[in-house]
């Protein structure tokens, strides 16, 4: 290798990859990953297909129209994280994570002590969006949340 390839630009670095802040505990859940426009997402993680609700890390999807649609609200000027909450159960385990009414989505509130942007994306569909910081935390706090109610980690499709 010559000493300058690290510079190439046919294929990222692993260091030049953009990181969700959830990485590391999907790593620990065994997670494999896969580089998907400039991103390392988990694909795939042990036992997923048994999860509902599913918690699948969306970070790497997350545009700022997300947050446009919940009126009143300025997305935060740091960086964002996203989940996905998704299948039977997912309304449940929602509302024992916020006091927010999951009737009227879009809104922005609070979910396990943190500021989140809850949206609905269909029947027990949610995407919680926060900021990146917290991202070790609230998944800690969901995925803890979603297992007695047959949940877990998911990877993306």
């Amino acid at each position: 290798m010559r000493e300058l390839a690290f510079l190439s630009l046919d294929a990222p670095s692993a260091d030049a990859l953009a990181r969700s802040p959830m990485e590391r505990r999907l790593r620990e859940a065994g997670a494999d990953f896969e580089v998907r426009d400039g991103w390392l997402v988990a694909v795939r993680v042990p036992g997923e297909d048994r999860h509902s609700p599913a918690v699948r890390d969306v970070t790497h999807v997350l545009s700022r129209h997300d947050l446009g649609t919940v009126p009143g609200t300025v997305p935060p000027a740091a960086g964002l994280a996203a989940l996905d909450v998704e299948g039977a159960g997912a309304t449940t385990l929602l509302r024992r994570l916020t006091e927010l009414d999951l009737e009227t989505l879009p809104a922005v509130g609070a979910l396990a002590h943190v500021r989140v942007w809850v949206l609905r994306r269909g029947e027990e569909s949610y995407r919680l969006i926060f900021e990146q910081e917290y991202g070790h935390y609230l998944w800690e706090v969901v995925v803890d949340a979603a297992e007695p109610l047959g949940g877990g980690p998911v990877g993306t499709p």
